[in-house]
């Protein structure tokens, strides 16, 4: 089996439990560590290992072995968690980072961890290594930073869209062609023009090509709210949240303030909030910059903080919001602020003012010196903040994104820099939902959540059929019943598995709606409905989607109003009937690795196997309680429930007791392999010798 073409699944899923693991290691560094940040890390780790073993990554899969080993040391209290241990693990998860961008490039780039491997063993690492492993793993990020990861959702949008401008490029042409043909019509009539009988031929000639050409303007106009409508769909898929850039800083400095001798309290707020990736790119390095002057030149050494009877480590904060058409960054600090009077006598000591000039300076002018090209004194430019450059670097890139920026500064309590950068907004008022192929709006404020169900789920209470939420009992209407107003067979569109049901709020009470899928969130504009439509019931207004077409929207008052007359949606029934008729082969696999489960699933699917897939033991008792299986595929430890557990579950139920179960796991020693066979599996396979045939071999084999 050619395993190269799931690493990059691998990669992105190993992107994120590695950043997991950065977030949890500096947040158990600042607050303490818990048990559940020590799980997290520890399910990170494990994920890893088995994964990076499943597509031959040995070496990452050996880095990943030795974190989790020393993680589960400071979880037992065999070591203690300090900034040495932070700075090994945070090294480690360099070096996997590194090895990532080395299997990414075929082999290309040469990364050796054998240093690393050998401090986890340890547990302490030369400082000479920790340099040399963090400038090998920086490399590579880089390269990814180019790549911009969007959402299905955004990405379908802009598809349709491209779908309708190319109909309506084709109905252009048709339009065209029609027009073309009517041309030598018109000619071979304009030398008969004299005869009576051919004024009323050029009447109707003319007709159609007013017509025509109504039916042209029209396609055109569709046509340019397309056009305008893709423009919006691409910058939207440009856009990325403010955590892409802020959550290297955190690590970038805390290093600075070690190196320093200084102790820092960095926090940011508003990380979801979204800019266009050509302005985060700008406002990276001005940012990155303003930060390390607050921790460099604002914030104070903890003896002159205590001295000054403030508390020993200092507070750098940054925050986004949206303002208009705008975003908002603050960053401030509690340090020592900026002393207009030693930047005045910088600017005059360097020439940028006369001293008369420098004199006639507010102090609230004068703080902007510090942005002049070439501007420093020593309490702003250091070799850390990066000597010959000042805050310059901020005005320059913000001119670049048309932003502005704003400075204040109290001598001994600090300093705050706001910057303006422009950007769009997101703003979604509506949720799509399909019904019976048809797309429909259901307006945002009168929703309370979106449910997924399994058929088995409905209950019928005094002949309606209900939902229970939270010790609620919610009556069930179909949105595509409802608004056809005639019965409907869902035996052939039932889905596998869950069904969507949107619950609404009108008037404090609780209604479920059936559709067949929600589409998501989005901002609409309400059209009226005209004359001829007005009457429509459960309809109270049109909008215009993305591609251009046409979405009802939805009247919930009158959805409340006719929940007494609906029919139901006859879930159950068809779910009885679907089950009733299907065949055997279907297979439940259940592994929390996205990489591990892809692979078992495509194994599977192309020998002929109907596959559902389950991101836990709680996701896979769900699956089972609603679905029908003949076998199911499990990993052993996953959050929240082992695999050994959850196959003790399985076994404890009467419907899925004869179930056969293989576990495949990382786990190799006797004692698993007896836990497993204890708690009911029928066979046991082990990542690190996985291969395709014998998974498939066994799963035969249990499969009559």
């Amino acid at each position: 089996m050619n395993k190269n073409k799931y690493v990059e699944i691998f990669a992105r899923e190993a992107e994120e439990h590695l950043q997991l693991m950065r977030q949890g290691l500096l947040a158990m560094e600042k607050g303490g560590a818990s048990g559940e940040q020590f799980n997290q890390l520890l399910r990170s780790a494990h994920t890893l290992k088995g994964s990076a073993r499943m597509v031959d990554l040995l070496e990452l899969s050996t880095v990943a072995h030795h974190m989790e080993d020393l993680l589960k040391e400071l979880q037992g209290g065999g070591r203690e968690l300090s900034p040495a241990v932070v700075d090994l693990l945070l090294v480690a998860t360099d070096a996997i980072e590194a090895l990532l961008a080395q299997a990414s490039a075929g082999g290309t780039l040469s990364v050796n961890v054998a240093p690393i491997i050998e401090a986890l063993r340890a547990g302490a690492l030369p400082e000479q290594t920790i340099e040399s492993a963090a400038t090998n793993a920086a490399h590579p990020g880089v390269e990814r930073r180019r790549s911009v990861r969007a959402s299905v959702e955004r990405l379908d949008q802009l598809t349709n869209c491209m779908g309708e401008i190319l109909l309506s490029r084709q109905a252009l042409a048709e339009r065209q062609r029609q027009l073309l043909t009517l041309i030598p019509v018109m000619d071979s009539f304009l030398v008969q023009l004299h005869r009576t009988e051919n004024h009323q031929r050029m009447k109707e000639l003319r007709s159609s090509f007013v017509r025509i050409v109504s039916d042209l303007e029209q396609d055109t106009v569709h046509l340019g709210y397309q056009a305008e409508d893709i423009y919006q769909r691409a910058m939207e898929l440009r856009l990325l949240p403010l955590a892409t850039i802020t959550e290297d800083f955190e690590r970038s400095l805390r290093d600075l303030a070690r190196t320093l001798g200084k102790e820092l309290d960095f926090t940011v707020t508003g990380k979801e909030v979204e800019l266009d990736r050509t302005v985060l790119d700008l406002i990276k390095p001005m940012l990155l910059h303003v930060l390390n002057n607050a921790v460099d030149h604002g914030i104070e050494t903890p003896e002159t903080r205590l001295h000054a009877g403030k508390p020993s480590f200092g507070r750098v904060h940054l925050s986004a919001q949206y303002e208009g058409a705008f975003i908002q960054i603050v960053v401030s600090d509690d340090g020592q602020g900026i002393d207009p009077a030693k930047v005045r006598g910088a600017a005059v000591k360097r020439g940028l003012l006369s001293a008369d000039e420098a004199a006639r300076l507010s102090d609230e002018a004068a703080l902007y010196l510090v942005l002049q090209p070439g501007f420093s004194t020593r309490e702003f430019i250091t070799d850390v903040s990066g000597r010959g450059v000042g805050l310059d670097v901020v005005k320059t890139n913000l001119d670049q994104v048309k932003g502005n920026l704003t400075l204040s500064s109290k001598i001994g309590q600090g300093t705050e820099m706001r910057l303006r950068v422009p950007s769009s907004l997101a703003m979604f008022t509506g949720l799509l939902v399909e019904a019976d192929g048809e797309t429909y709006v259901i307006p945002q404020q009168y929703i309370v959540e979106i449910l997924r169900l399994a058929p088995t789920e409905v209950r019928t209470e005094l002949g309606r059929e209900v939902v229970r939420l939270r010790e609620r009992t919610i009556p069930l209407v179909s949105l595509a019943g409802l608004l056809s107003g005639a019965s409907r067979s869902i035996e052939d569109e039932l889905p596998e598995g869950r069904v969507s049901v949107v619950v609404l709020n009108f008037r404090d009470q609780l209604l479920g709606c059936l559709v067949d899928r929600a589409i998501g969130l989005h901002d609409v504009v309400v059209k009226g409905l005209g004359s001829q439509l007005k009457s429509l019931d459960y309809i109270s207004g049109a909008t215009l989607l993305g591609a251009g077409t046409p979405a009802l929207i939805v009247s919930v008052a009158d959805l409340y109003g006719a929940r007494q007359t609906s029919e139901g949606t006859r879930l159950r029934e068809a779910h009885a009937a679907r089950q009733a008729s299907a065949k055997r082969g279907r297979v439940l696999v259940v592994d929390d690795s996205i990489t591990t489960r892809t692979m078992e699933k495509n194994i599977l699917e192309t020998h002929g196997y109907d596959v559902t897939i389950a991101v836990s033991g709680f996701d896979a008792l769900e699956k089972l309680s609603g679905n029908s299986f003949d076998l199911m595929v499990s990993d052993v430890e996953m959050p929240g429930m082992t695999g050994f557990e959850l196959t003790k579950k399985v076994r404890e139920r009467e419907e899925t007791r004869a179930l056969p179960v293989i576990i495949v796991t990382s786990l190799a020693s006797a004692d698993d392999r007896r836990r497993g066979m204890e708690a009911g599996a029928q066979a046991y396979i082990v990542k690190g010798t996985f291969d395709q045939g014998v998974l498939l071999e066994t799963v035969e084999a249990l499969i009559d």
